[in-house]
């Protein structure tokens, strides 16, 4: 046990941040939690953790029989039963100001439910998904309100969006048919989605797909995984970001291959991506990668680790691995094995990197103790300050512009907050297929004609030297 009790004392550390003048501050191990054996997080491509703050926030795991969330209030944790059911697997939350929102596998269905009082009372449990050969659940709650939902069933990935208290009548496919779809996960900007998942059969690759519409219609699905160059990619993490001082989307895929941590980045909605990048220590072997972001530059990302040469069924000899950015994610600014480790003599299993505010993040992870056959749920708080960027809240993509009329006919004004210049605006189709693209625009308006254009669905996205000033939706009618 002193092992174990040392590790919850460990002092706060204070890094300097990479490429910034920022500091990122990685605080003490605290239990949140004492469980028994058969306790679990969900390692694949969830949320574990939410909230409004470092004093007000949420964590889920569970057991085979039953989901748990447990409560940070007045400065300690209250465990509270979400669901009792049986054959139950992977919980993961979300948070859309006060509502919390668990979704979980159990046997054949993928069902979710919600409470407004910090976990006293519970929505009716409902059915996400038709009955199946389902898996990996993953759910986020867009700054609208909308919580979306992406799961796998024989083998295909599928996602479906709940809006004031109804699914769409239909789930949509996401990924190839005939492939072998695992692991998705989600999230949502405004009513921007966007997903990933890998993809078989070996090797494994990994895969992404947009929606600018809440689900409702996705872009054409890519020709290519987001790289081939590694022999096996699997198991992708998403997170976006929004630099207000260049007008950049930043999208990130964290993923592990032949036992590293990857990361690919995108400024273009994930139309290009830059090639894989290691940021894990390449003297151990590495899995499960979870990855959030801010509007400020900074970029962490989880994973477990254990030495080279030990089982991967050894969970003794795991460890949490983390590593971090504070300059956008670009190549060569992320940290080296920062020390954010247990040292506890038991090993962890299942680390998870949780974003709470734009300044504050948690490692949480499990560690089994092997004395009193139990196991501990821990987290470490990660906290921000100075860094890059200006401070800006995740903000809707079509907020910045006004399109009027909208629908119309044969012509409408695209309206945007700032100046821009040297710009290209493209048209797509609801296939994702480019029909219509204006070079060199400058101003704040742009009027756009319709032409040949037929009845539809079109999407608008409006560029300057690479960067996306604005994305949004156009109906065209008679």
């Amino acid at each position: 046990m002193k092992k174990l009790f040392f590790s919850f004392f460990i002092p706060a550390i204070l890094l300097s941040a990479v490429a910034s003048s920022g500091q990122v501050a990685i605080d003490k191990i605290s239990l949140v939690s004492y469980e028994n054996t058969n306790a679990n997080f969900c390692f694949n491509n969830t949320k574990l953790m939410a909230g409004n703050s470092i004093n007000d926030r949420y964590i889920v795991y569970y057991n085979s029989d039953t989901v748990f969330l447990n409560v940070f209030q007045s400065g300690s944790w209250t465990k509270k039963t979400v669901y009792a059911g049986n054959k139950i697997v992977s919980a993961t939350m979300t948070f859309y100001k006060d509502t919390i929102w668990i979704c979980w596998k159990e046997g054949i269905y993928i069902k979710a439910g919600y409470t407004n009082d910090k976990g006293k009372t519970w929505s009716k449990v409902m059915n996400v998904s038709p009955a199946g050969n389902v898996a990996s659940p993953s759910v986020y709650a867009s700054n609208n309100g909308k919580i979306h939902f992406t799961w796998s069933r024989d083998t295909i990935i599928y996602h479906n969006v709940y809006n004031n208290g109804t699914f769409l009548p239909e789930s949509r496919s996401l990924s190839n048919l005939g492939a072998q779809g695992q692991m998705p996960s989600v999230i949502a900007i405004g009513d921007t989605v966007l997903a990933t998942w890998r993809e078989g059969p070996l090797p494994t690759k990994v895969w992404f797909r947009s929606s600018f519409d809440r689900g409702q219609s996705w872009n054409k699905l890519s020709s290519a995984p987001t790289t081939d160059i590694l022999a096996l990619s699997k198991d992708p993490n998403i997170a976006y970001s929004y630099d207000s001082a260049t007008s950049t989307h930043y999208v990130y895929l964290a993923f592990d291959g032949q036992n590293k941590i990857y990361l690919q980045r995108s400024t273009d909605l994930g139309n290009s991506w830059s090639a894989p990048e290691i940021v894990s220590n390449t003297g151990k072997l590495s899995q499960f990668a979870h990855i959030e972001s801010n509007n400020k530059g900074f970029v962490g990302i989880s994973y477990e680790q254990r030495p080279i040469g030990s089982s991967l069924y050894d969970d003794t000899k795991k460890d949490v691995g983390f590593t971090y950015s504070t300059n956008w994610g670009k190549k060569g600014t992320f940290s080296m094995d920062t020390l954010a480790y247990t040292n506890n003599g038991f090993g962890s299993a299942y680390p998870a990197f949780n974003k709470i505010d734009e300044n504050n993040f948690y490692l949480a992870w499990l560690t089994k103790d092997t004395i009193s056959n139990k196991i501990n749920v821990l987290e470490r708080l990660v906290s921000l300050s100075n860094t890059t960027g200006i401070d800006a809240d995740e903000q809707d993509m079509r907020q910045s512009i006004g399109i009027f009329p909208n629908p119309f006919s044969m012509q409408t004004i695209l309206q945007v907050n700032k100046n821009f210049g040297n710009s290209t605006l493209t048209v797509y189709n609801s296939y994702g297929q480019a029909v219509k693209q204006i070079e060199n625009l400058s101003g704040s308006t742009i009027t756009f004609y319709r032409d040949n254009l037929p009845v539809g669905v079109y999407f608008a996205r409006l560029t300057q030297n690479g960067n996306i000033i604005m994305v949004d939706k156009l109906l065209i009618i008679d």
